[in-house]
């Protein structure tokens, strides 16, 4: 039997505490050493891949302003809260003994999107419609004894019609602190990041390049 050759296996490459990269061999799946990662399989759940996007922002701030006032939940969330709720509005006609596992795979599958749109889909389709998704999510919660809203310090979530915090809950606040701490240890106090210019400074920049184009 031939020995393996560890010299066909990447040096792992990440940052020491020293400042420089990592000399072990990493594996075949990411190139990363047993200390730095190598056994991860990386995030699993719906959860923790947004915990991951969010934990590695660098300007929080900007982030969580988005998130809280801006509203910027992807079109592709809603459209899949939208998929999920007409899935609910069929199976609320069948017979109960149906139901638990039709309800419980459709929740399982969209519940993050369901908690993200659930209000705005109120708003347009009237107060039965959170009746019935929040039905789903209840009887779900129920059965997986679930920490259901953990998720909303890390993605955009619709704001509820009575309630509501304007700068977010004590968990996201929290969360920001979490984050801003992370980023003066990695990068100083005045670090702001970079900042993405509005549709209104878009275009004002565009119309300026064309004013700037005729004049030559």
């Amino acid at each position: 039997m031939t020995k393996f050759d560890l010299g066909s296996l990447p040096k792992c490459g990440a940052k020491t505490r020293s400042g420089k990269p990592c000399q072990r061999y990493g594996n075949k799946a990411n190139g990363r050493c047993k200390l730095h990662g190598g056994r991860s399989t990386g995030a699993k759940t719906k959860e923790g891949k947004l915990a991951v996007r969010v934990n590695a922002l660098l300007n929080s701030f900007s982030w969580h302003f988005d998130s809280l006032f801006n509203m910027k939940i992807k079109k592709s969330d809603l459209e899949r809260a939208l998929t999920a709720y007409l899935n609910l509005i069929e199976l609320s006609n069948l017979k109960l003994d149906r139901l638990k596992n039709e309800v419980f795979d459709v929740v399982s599958l969209y519940r993050v999107e369901l908690e993200m749109c659930k209000y705005r889909i109120a708003e347009y389709d009237g107060p039965e419609a959170l009746l019935l998704i929040q039905s789903a999510l209840d009887h779900y919660y129920k059965d997986t004894a679930s920490e259901h809203l953990l998720f909303h310090i890390y993605t955009p979530v619709y704001p509820t019609p009575f309630f509501h915090r304007t700068f977010g809950s004590a968990a996201e606040a929290k969360q920001q602190m979490k984050l801003l701490i992370n980023t003066i240890r990695k990068k100083g106090s005045f670090y702001t990041g970079r900042v993405y210019p509005s549709p209104l400074q878009k275009e004002i920049k565009k119309q300026l390049k064309k004013m700037k184009k005729n004049t030559k």
